[in-house]
């Protein structure tokens, strides 16, 4: 079965004691339609660099470039 198109969402869960990580685990897995649960290493996230967390906070300023077209977009990011 070719599962490519459907669309699959994450849920993160943040928890404060590694003691109940096991629990909640299994507790996940007997929901249907749990297809897979995973225990991130926190030491192995990605940091975000200068660069990324200037053009969030770009973002949420609103700092962005509004175009009709590409052409429009173009036309303004070389002018």
């Amino acid at each position: 079965m070719n599962t490519a198109s459907i669309p699959v969402q994450y849920l993160e869960i943040t928890l404060e004691e590694n003691a109940v990580i096991s629990d909640i685990k299994k507790a996940l897995k007997m929901i249907k339609g749990v297809a897979a649960v995973r225990v991130a290493n926190p030491t192995k996230t990605r940091e975000l660099n200068a660069t990324t967390i200037k053009a969030i906070e770009d973002v949420r300023a609103g700092k962005t470039f509004k175009a009709s077209s590409v052409d429009d977009l173009l036309n303004q990011c070389l002018s």
